[in-house]
């Protein structure tokens, strides 16, 4: 889809391309550890459900507004029921459709080196 925005994948990046990417994996490390939190929380989000497929999204939703009101509680989740997230990760076949798409990448990469808001660990 064009509003997902994927990493660089080709070789020889450039200073602007590899800080999208350092970005871009920050977020994903975040999101994923959201993620694993909130399965490990709820273990109906762990297996395949049986829940009719139109009540699926009250279900998720659910379940994300209790894990927030736990989170905002300070409520600790038992380090056994925390799980890894293994099979969550999607790698595109693909990486952007459109010229648009790399386009509106580019320029979020060089708004984030050229304004002081990507890590630049890889210039150390």
């Amino acid at each position: 889809m064009d509003w997902v925005l994927v990493p660089y994948t080709q070789p020889h990046l450039t200073w602007t391309q590899h800080a999208f990417n350092e970005k871009i994996g920050e977020i994903q490390r975040v999101a994923s550890d959201a993620f694993a939190r909130l399965k490990g929380r709820w273990a109906c989000l762990q297996k395949r459900t049986e829940v009719k497929l139109q009540d699926l999204p009250v279900v998720l939703g659910a379940c994300c507004v209790l894990h927030n009101i736990c989170e905002l509680r300070n409520e600790e989740i038992d380090p056994e029921l925390m799980i890894e997230l293994m099979d969550d990760e999607m790698v595109p076949e693909i990486g952007l459709r459109s010229a648009i798409a790399m386009k509106a990448r580019d320029a979020i990469a060089h708004n984030l080196l050229h304004h002081n808001h990507a890590g630049t660990s890889f210039l150390s």
